[in-house]
Parts: structure tokens; C-alpha cells; sequence
């Protein structure tokens, strides 16, 4: 019932963008699993709606009586309202179910106007797990900035840069930082570029540090060349957020 109502409830307001991949390692063998992994995303869901303990992460974890379980987790930037997160949340755990029903693991991504989120479960300890097995990325449509091709590079590159240490530095309970860059033909010419960084806090830095980079080269590869006025790249572990505007909460 819980678990419906979650459904019911993500039928509006739909998402921007969505991606999944299902992990190719199998299927669950009983319907025990499938009970466990819904219940493991209930749990996850209410964890991550506690007044007051809101950062952004949460993970939760379900058993049978054959002491077989699936882990879960979700990941929010942890600047927004917790009701934020846990809309998109709401379209995330359908949309994973749907397109993944019987997968032993799997992720899903959900882009709403105002927040993004990562949902992943496995039928392995997934805490602490790095793994870039799974990528997608989503842009704004083909609207373009006035930067050419070599500037807009230049500044995407100079962003990470920026951000990637602080992201990285972050504790057990939060890896994330925002900031934001002038980059283009010169002073009183510069465009502003902003941007989010997040991994999941289970990860070392340096493998923070990796997934951030690779996430940097992905939104070079797919959303740089063209120009894009908005781009993310996300993985199972870390994602990496662009704007020309800022998408800071005061300014949503």
C-alpha cells in the first residue's frame, strides 16, 4: 500500500529527463527479493523524510528469512528542501521498478526543473561501492550559449577544477559543493558558468576525484561540443552539473 501510494503520487508533476540501466548480472530467483527490494526503498524513503536529518544521502537495506537482501540508496544535492528530494524520489522508484523488474541491480536518474536525484539497488552491499558501470547524461534542448566551442570548453574545464577538491574533501555524510566561474572573451565580456558537484559519501576522495573528472570529460563529450546552455553527466556514484544561470535554491 505504501509502496502504491508512492507510485500513485509520482504521476505528477512528471519528470524532465529520465534514464536507467539494469546491471547485467542476473535476475532475483524469488519473489522474496522483490519483496525485500521494494521494502528496502519504503524504508529509504521514510529514512530520508525524518525532520532534521536531511543531507542529501540516505541507504537502506532489506532481509529475508534465507538472510538474502538488497541494498539500496538515493542521492539529492543536499541544498534543496528535503520535499524536494523526495519528489523526485517519488518519480525515481516506478520509473527503476518498471524498467528493471526483476534485475538483481540497477539505477535510475530523475532530472525535475529544480533537482535531480540518483537511485541505485543491488543484492550487494552497494555503500561505499564505486562503481561506473552505468552513465547519462541530460541537456537543455538545443538552445545554445553565445560562447563558441573553445570557450565554453575552457570554462567547463576551469569549473571543475574549482569544484572537484571541495566536492571530494567532504565527510562520510556529505561529498558536494557549488560555485560558479566567469569565463569567455575578457573582462566585462565574461559569461558566468555555474555548477554542482556531488559523489556518494561512501566513496574515498580519490575515487570522488575520478568520477568527478570522468563526469567533466562525459559533459565535454556530449553537452560542451554542442554548446548546451545546461548539461549534467551522472553516474552510480557522482554527477556533475552546468548552468549559465544560477540554480542555486534562493534563485529556484
Amino acid at each position: 500500500m505504501f509502496l502504491q501510494a508512492i507510485i500513485n503520487g509520482a504521476e505528477k508533476p512528471g519528470p524532465t529527463h529520465q534514464s536507467f540501466k539494469c546491471k547485467d548480472s542476473g535476475n532475483f530467483k524469488s519473489n522474496d527479493l522483490l519483496t525485500c527490494r521494494d521494502d528496502a526503498f519504503k524504508s529509504l524513503y521514510k529514512s530520508m523524510g525524518k525532520p532534521g536529518r536531511y543531507t542529501g544521502f540516505d541507504s537502506s537495506f532489506d532481509t529475508n528469512a534465507q538472510m538474502h537482501g538488497v541494498w539500496t540508496y538515493a542521492l539529492c544535492p543536499p541544498n534543496i528542501k528535503m520535499e524536494a528530494c523526495l519528489e523526485c524520489f517519488n518519480n525515481t522508484i516506478p520509473y527503476l521498478i518498471k524498467n528493471c523488474p526483476k534485475q538483481k541491480e540497477g539505477v535510475a536518474w530523475t532530472a525535475l526543473p529544480k533537482v535531480t536525484c540518483i537511485l541505485r539497488y543491488a543484492d550487494y552491499s552497494i555503500h561505499g561501492d564505486f562503481a561506473e558501470w552505468a552513465w547519462t547524461s541530460f541537456s537543455t534542448p538545443p538552445n545554445e550559449t553565445s560562447a563558441n566551442v573553445a570557450e565554453l570548453e575552457k570554462g567547463l574545464t576551469l569549473l571543475a577544477n574549482n569544484l572537484k577538491e571541495k566536492a571530494a574533501g567532504g565527510d562520510n555524510n556529505k561529498k558536494f559543493t557549488s560555485g560558479a566561474i566567469p569565463y569567455g572573451p575578457g573582462a566585462g565580456n565574461a559569461w558566468p558558468l555555474y555548477g554542482y558537484m556531488q559523489c556518494t559519501p561512501g566513496i574515498s576522495k580519490d575515487k570522488c576525484i575520478k568520477c568527478l573528472n570522468d563526469a567533466n570529460r562525459f559533459i565535454h563529450n556530449c553537452c560542451g561540443k554542442g554548446r548546451k546552455l545546461s548539461a549534467i553527466a551522472l553516474s552510480t556514484n557522482c554527477y556533475f552539473w552546468c548552468a549559465h544561470m544560477d540554480f542555486s535554491p534562493k534563485k529556484l
